[in-house]
């Protein structure tokens, strides 16, 4: 009974109308007759779901097709005037629905972040041209070389900690797909933000910061960390911007 496409294969009502017609992919069907409030709040609910998954899912994909069978018989369900049923069938419809959802979400969220770093290493590539080509003499802020690996390695810690936590990021409920490829490709840029800062702050000794036990000038290789660190934990970099802010300058002022 929930494999029909069209109203024709559908099941009949007692006056030999069918129950539904699924054949443009939403499902359209009458109420049954005198419908009671839990009946009524059924259709409401019936109705969103089946646009949710007319929307945000590919139609005719498995996923699109597993939850529009369980629509159908919900439909069975409500003209056998089982609503009991009916809800029951509606809920695994709309867990169905959120789990395919978040899993199509997901991935987007990681295309997203994957070309945010792609942007971002090209980003650094461009300003090493553009100081090449200005003919830039006195010593710049930063290296180009290391531009670059700052830029590059605060993508990889992005895009290391969402693959860490991809299982754990709840998009169910988003049905932006556009939101949704945006978050993941800011995520580098906001890493990168973070890295570039730091490395400034480190550089130029605004703070008292003792990474390993290496006296002198640090090694570039402790500002790939730290940026890749910055692209890890936001956390991080939060914590040693916040350092030279008034408000974290006067925490520390004060007496334990």
């Amino acid at each position: 009974m929930s494999g029909a496409r069209h109203s024709k294969n559908a099941p009949q009502d007692a006056d030999g109308s069918a129950l539904f017609d699924d054949s443009h992919g939403l499902i359209t069907f009458y109420s049954p007759d005198d419908p009671t409030p839990e009946e009524r709040k059924l259709v409401a609910d019936f109705v969103i779901l089946d646009h949710l998954k007319q929307n945000q899912l590919k139609e005719r994909s498995r996923e699109w097709d597993q939850v529009h069978k369980l629509l159908l018989n919900v439909i069975v369900l409500l003209h056998a005037r089982d609503a009991a049923g009916a809800r029951a069938i509606l809920e695994d419809a709309r867990q169905v629905y959120s789990l395919h959802n978040q899993s199509q979400n997901r991935i987007r969220y990681l295309i997203g972040a994957v070309a945010g770093t792609v942007v971002a290493a090209l980003l650094g590539a461009a300003l090493v041209l553009l100081s090449t080509k200005l003919g830039v003499t006195e010593p710049p802020f930063i290296k180009p070389q290391l531009l670059i690996l700052i830029l590059v390695f605060a993508g990889i810690g992005s895009t290391t900690s969402i693959l860490t936590r991809l299982a754990s990021i709840d998009l169910r409920a988003e049905t932006s797909t556009f939101s949704v490829y945006v978050s993941g490709f800011a995520r580098p840029f906001v890493a990168v933000s973070f890295a570039v800062v730091v490395y400034f702050i480190l550089d130029t000794k605004m703070l008292d910061i003792t990474i390993g036990s290496t006296a002198g000038d640090r090694s570039p290789g402790i500002y790939v960390v730290t940026s890749f660190l910055c692209g890890f934990s936001e956390r991080f970099a939060d914590d040693i911007i916040s350092r030279i802010s008034p408000a974290g300058r006067a925490a520390e002022s004060k007496p334990s």
